[in-house]
């Protein structure tokens, strides 16, 4: 029987499109050179091996000047284009009031986690794990471990929701349920009304 939720937040509660967010700072010819730059290491700031300040200089340094502008944009500012996914809210309002357990494992900066009271929803949640903090990012199995430790999870009544297949393999390994999420708030919740 599962207990506890465990969400993933990019593409799972909040929509993340790198696409969407470089187009509202630059829509020139270089749009593909300025999202390598910018997103070529994206997993060192989520394992904070780099400081945003680093991560920046990095991604100015692989660019034309013409182009620091619209990537400083990007970096000093991504969280304001991110947008709750259609349905999440109601769904984990939901689950909170029929007695489950609600998580949050992500891989995330700390710029993010900064920033993350500008959405409520966090508020539902019985715990919370982020990577930066820790030093680990999923798929790596340590965090899994990290987070059945710190919260006191039994494995096989927990579920984890995630957009990326080899995370959901991760939290497998440990005798997690997993569900890959594909933007559709319905499917989710009609896939967790039969476990």
């Amino acid at each position: 029987m599962v207990k506890n939720i465990i969400f993933d937040i990019g593409n799972v509660i909040l929509k993340f499109s790198r696409d969407f967010l470089v187009s509202h700072f630059y829509k020139g010819e270089e749009v593909e050179l300025l999202k390598d730059a910018l997103f070529r290491d994206w997993e060192k700031l989520d394992e904070d091996l780099l400081s945003l300040e680093e991560y920046k200089q990095n991604v100015l340094n692989r660019l034309p000047i013409r182009l620091h502008a619209p990537a400083i944009g990007v970096l000093d500012n991504w969280e304001y284009f991110m947008r709750y996914t259609d349905g999440i809210i109601p769904l984990i309002q939901d689950l909170k009031n029929q007695g489950y357990n609600l998580y949050i494992l992500s891989n995330m900066t700390y710029h993010f986690i900064n920033r993350k009271y500008k959405f409520p929803i966090f508020d539902f949640f019985d715990g919370i794990v982020f990577s930066a903090p820790i030093k680990m990012v999923k798929p790596n199995p340590e965090i899994y471990q990290y987070l059945l430790d710190k919260f006191s999870l039994n494995p096989t009544e927990s579920l984890f929701i995630d957009d990326i297949k080899e995370n959901l393999a991760g939290a497998a390994r440990f005798g997690i349920k997993t569900f890959l999420f594909n933007n559709n708030a319905k499917e989710l919740r009609e896939f967790i009304s039969t476990l």
